[in-house]
């Protein structure tokens, strides 16, 4: 908590609100972008069942409230003083809720779930998808349109939200009969803290988070009609979808939370201003956002395009690659005892000059681009009588910077287009000197880390502050990007590639490892 004290005259904020994967947080910015109050609480993950990941809505939104009276508290400030807040969540996490009484009708599905494992084999394999992937391929054959190409691929995953509102569809007793009388919502965690905030009033979700569904369409802005057909998903449950900035929000002038502010803006991920700007984020998992102009990425390798931001008549789109298992694996080592805490990590892998030729792969969900392969899984490879503990911490670390590499190959074959010059990082991997490093040893790009961590949040304020007036242009944002260090590439790169080589020789013992088992 920063403490910063009272803020005198009429001085104005921007409240960011940050819902992640594993810990929820509000900072609190003045117009010099820094950080003048802040709070975080972290969330409470359930596992009720091998394979589900689940979280508790109304804990939650407690989480929620709680931050946002923390932040405010320690910057001193009446709510009155925030100019605006802005969102950002977790992606493709959702839950369904009763529209009489807004109670939930499920948990929190969290993005990491693989409960829905089965259906997608059986989605995969199935008539619908195959005469589609056909389809596209002769569209595309015929007039060129990368649209068709991206269809020509087409792969439900876990991590899409449409598997698993269907695997809700198929086991919660009665939704069906409840939807057919029009009596459930559903929505993502944007969608579900916005419901809160507005009392119940508003059912919206920004482009950003829709983009993630698997049934909404980047390259008309809409949901697709032939996949709510195809999936048997009924419309009447979706929220409205658009760039929101919702203004006279009722929860903030409610007597028992005495908050007010001005209107909420939804953002999701912001990357960079230009063409070809790349950013990692590495969280709990790791992502790299790249930005692709006006026009949405179409490619086979599994990077996906999303709708990144709306700055007056202006649309940005953004390619995305993931690997879904990042910090959570930091954090693992240190349960294993590989060091002593996620902070020593760096200094531990340092303390051995390789790994002994030891390899580790990061597949605890499976394996996303460029394998997709959910029956993927993780283990430590090639170990001797003289592996040491350092040794495999810095073979788990290298694995992750090794699986950026590979979501950045992918880039860089399905978009000769996109050039860049050097890659910026956040998140709390990001405190991380060996992981940066060794990106910037792997790719030969600078790995610029800035001061300021919470990059997403302060993207986010960002975006929601040019659009409410907060700051007057994108430009002006330019000088609030504060460099920490950047990490240049110094190993010598055909070592590093013949490492990288060996690791990807090794990944493949790994692929089509798990037997596919419907949850009981």
């Amino acid at each position: 908590m920063s403490g910063c004290g009272a803020v005198l005259g009429e001085e104005e904020f921007i409240a960011a609100l940050d819902v992640g994967t594993t810990t929820v947080k509000c900072l609190i910015f003045d117009k010099a972008a820094r950080v003048r109050g802040q709070e975080a609480t972290p969330i409470r993950i359930e596992y009720p069942k091998p394979r589900w990941v689940e979280m508790d809505p109304d804990a939650l939104w407690d989480n929620v409230v709680y931050v946002l009276r923390g932040a405010i508290q320690d910057a001193g400030i009446s709510p009155g003083k925030l100019r605006c807040m802005s969102i950002t969540t977790q992606r493709s996490s959702f839950l369904f809720w009763d529209a009489n009484n807004n109670t939930p009708i499920t948990k929190i599905i969290s993005w990491k779930d693989l409960r829905a494992t089965e259906l997608v084999r059986r989605w995969n394999t199935c008539l619908y998808i195959r005469s589609f992937r056909l389809l596209c391929k002769f569209l595309y054959s015929i007039t060129k349109n990368k649209r068709y190409l991206s269809g020509s691929v087409l792969r439900v995953m876990n991590e899409l939200v449409v598997i698993r509102l269907l695997w809700v569809l198929e086991n919660v007793p009665g939704i069906r009969e409840k939807i057919a009388l029009n009596q459930v919502k559903f929505g993502t965690l944007d969608t579900f803290i916005i419901h809160k905030l507005t009392n119940g009033e508003k059912h919206v979700t920004d482009f950003s988070n829709a983009c993630v569904s698997g049934f909404f369409d980047p390259f008309v802005l809409s949901y697709a009609e032939w996949a709510l057909k195809m999936y048997r998903i009924p419309s009447s449950i979706l929220p409205k979808t658009a760039f929101w900035k919702l203004s006279n929000i009722p929860w903030f002038r409610s007597s028992n939370l005495g908050l007010s502010c001005g209107p909420i803006c939804l953002h999701v991920r912001v990357g960079g201003w230009g063409k070809g700007a790349v950013k990692v984020t590495l969280g709990t998992g790791a992502f790299l956002d790249v930005n692709t102009g006006t026009r949405p990425h179409s490619g086979v390798g599994g990077i996906y395009p999303l709708v990144g931001w709306k700055y007056g008549a202006e649309i940005a789109y953004i390619a995305e690659g993931q690997s879904k298992d990042n910090g959570n694996l930091v954090e693992w080592g240190r349960t294993i005892g590989l060091y002593n805490s996620v902070a020593e990590s760096s200094t531990v892998a340092e303390s051995v000059e390789d790994t002994n030729d030891a390899y580790f792969i990061p597949a605890f969900s499976g394996l996303q681009a460029p394998y997709n392969d959910m029956t993927a899984t993780s283990g430590f490879f090639g170990m001797s009588p003289t592996t040491t503990k350092a040794h495999l911490a810095r073979a788990l670390l290298e694995s992750l910077a090794f699986r950026v590499a590979q979501l950045l190959n992918i880039l860089q074959r399905e978009a000769s287009d996109i050039e860049f010059d050097h890659i910026k990082v956040d998140g709390g991997v990001a405190n991380n000197d060996f992981v940066l490093q060794t990106i910037a040893d792997l790719t030969g790009k600078p790995v610029i880390r800035p001061v300021c961590r919470d990059m997403t949040a302060l993207g986010c304020a960002f975006m929601a502050g040019v659009n409410c007036g907060f700051w007057s242009s994108r430009e002006d944002l330019l000088q609030f990007y504060r460099v920490e260090r950047i990490f240049h590439g110094v190993e010598d790169g055909v070592r590093i590639q013949v490492r990288f080589a060996e690791w990807e020789r090794a990944l493949e013992r790994f692929l089509k490892w798990r037997e596919i088992k419907e949850p009981s």
